[in-house]
């Protein structure tokens, strides 16, 4: 099985109302207590209170790896992807995770708006000396379609 990626409510429209450009996209890691509701609008409905949720340390930043290479690719003639670099942090100090799902957020967002949630194919944690890995599928994250 792989990692499945669901979007939230608001997601398109913040992208089109912000754009790409004017967000700085982080993915924040999550424990076993986290789940998707399509209609949270803020981190704190996805991670908790003082981000109870989160799953940080060891290599990992709390709040979350900021993602790279965030950019907007012409698909067809109708329709864009956006998409980023996976996401690899070596633990150091000890272990990263477990963690069994991940929130990617736009934290230049007053409220850190909440775009996708990563739910994981199964509990995952990176040993000291070894890479967590968080790979974005490589059709993208978000596709927008216009329609024909």
């Amino acid at each position: 099985m792989a990692d499945t990626i669901s979007v939230y409510n608001g997601a398109r429209a913040h992208i089109a109302d912000v754009g790409i450009g004017n967000m700085t996209l982080k993915v924040m890691l999550l424990d076993n207590t986290a789940s998707f509701s399509a209609a949270d609008a803020t981190l704190t409905a996805v991670a908790g209170s003082a981000n109870a949720r989160e799953v940080s340390g060891n290599g990992w930043t709390a709040g979350g790896e900021t993602l790279d290479n965030v950019a907007v690719t012409t698909v067809s003639t109708n329709a864009a992807r956006v998409d980023a670099d996976d996401v690899r942090v070596r633990a150091t100090g000890g272990n990263i995770g477990p963690a069994s799902a991940a929130v990617i957020y736009d934290d230049a967002d007053a409220s850190d708006r909440p775009l996708a949630y990563v739910a994981f194919d199964s509990v995952r944690e990176a040993s000291d000396g070894t890479d967590f890995l968080i790979a974005l599928d490589p059709n993208g994250l978000f596709t927008f379609v216009a329609p024909s």
